[in-house]
């Protein structure tokens, strides 16, 4: 009797209802908060999108030679930071200075030229004038002797000559007409006479003259823009029209080059938040903005690109380069170019559960 009544007082007890929740909880809780857990941990990454195929990136400018020559003298340090318009760098300018004196004389005989053409030009204006006169009086004294011959008064070889010295006149008119417009024309002008350096052939020395002189201010190569310059030539190298010499980093307004799978951009977009993780400062962390998505694919710009249109081709999830503006802090570390970078896009997206079993809502 008393066994059978302290049975069920022993199954009701607390220890056993303990026992109970907690087989309960162990089978169906622990499911489901693990369910819960994963659907949210999911949810939240479809939310944001990361890759660590990233790279910081500041403004590069390359300076290149603008005439050949040696190398006479590096006047800045690897690594040093330079204003815009420093020198940096020194050809050797003898040569160039060489062409600057040749064309100086090539100048000034296309001057002398010019003005021994003006000289000739005067010599002939007063030669015609004088012809002019000439024939004039021998215009007068043919029509006097005409008159005299139709009176019978002189022979006509009298008449002859006179005619004969008339023409002579003037076709010395028509020649020296002639060698004037010639002249002229030599001279570029058929009116009044012009300024001598705006004829071509001075024009034409004066800009030989500017050009070597040019080239000459050429042969020291200056700062494009402010910076730290990079890969600086040595004393003695050849340097090439055309030809990068050395480089200028910029040391601000850096940004940052992700390279995102093509699978991973439905929901980014221009203006995102961006977490920012850099290699070199793991313990440090910065934000930024999507600031442009590119229009192409990173295998677009490709020296070779790729042949698709093959029998064994396979498909390769392709890049695209997304740019993201830095923010950074006046007290931020040095950040340099090519750094190693971890972003996070927060894309905004709120995943609910329809999207979570592949239903979109309607």
């Amino acid at each position: 009797m008393n066994d059978a009544d302290s049975a069920p007082d022993s199954v009701t007890s607390p220890s056993a209802r303990r026992a109970r929740a907690s087989r309960a909880f162990l089978l169906w809780g622990v499911p489901v908060l693990a369910i819960i857990t994963v659907a949210a941990i999911y949810m939240s990454r479809q939310r944001y999108v990361s890759t660590d195929n990233a790279y910081l990136k500041t403004d590069r400018a390359t300076v290149a030679a603008e005439v050949s020559g040696t190398v006479v003298a590096v006047r800045v340090a690897e690594n040093e930071r330079v204003a815009k318009g420093a020198p940096l760098v020194e050809l050797d300018a003898q040569s160039r200075r060489i062409e600057v004196q040749r064309a100086q004389a090539r100048l000034d005989e296309a001057r002398t030229a010019i003005s021994a053409l003006g000289a000739t030009l005067r010599e002939k204006q007063s030669e015609l004038a004088v012809a002019r006169r000439d024939a004039q009086f021998a215009n007068r004294e043919l029509q006097r002797l005409q008159g005299l011959a139709s009176r019978k008064l002189i022979a006509q070889t009298g008449l002859d000559t006179a005619e004969r010295g008339a023409a002579a006149a003037e076709g010395r008119i028509e020649i020296l007409v002639r060698d004037v417009e010639q002249i002229q024309a030599q001279l570029g002008t058929t009116t009044a006479p012009r300024a001598r350096d705006t004829h071509p052939k001075i024009a034409a020395a004066l800009a030989e003259l500017a050009q070597a002189r040019l080239d000459v201010e050429r042969t020291v190569l200056h700062a494009p823009r402010e910076g730290v310059v990079a890969k600086l030539p040595h004393v003695g190298d050849r340097l090439e029209v055309g030809k990068p010499a050395l480089a200028i980093v910029a040391d601000h307004d850096s940004w940052i080059e992700a390279n995102f799978k093509e699978t991973d951009l439905e929901f980014v977009r221009v203006g995102q938040p961006v977490r920012v993780k850099i290699d070199t400062y793991p313990n440090r962390r910065w934000t930024g903005r999507v600031q442009s998505i590119a229009q192409a694919t990173g295998a677009e710009f490709a020296v070779i690109p790729a042949q698709n249109a093959s029998a064994n081709w396979i498909k390769v999830i392709q890049r695209i380069p997304v740019r993201i503006a830095l923010e950074v802090a006046p007290d931020d570390p040095p950040l340099r170019a090519g750094m190693s970078v971890s972003v996070q896009v927060d894309t905004g997206r709120k995943v609910g559960f329809a999207q979570l079993f592949g239903r979109e809502p309607t």
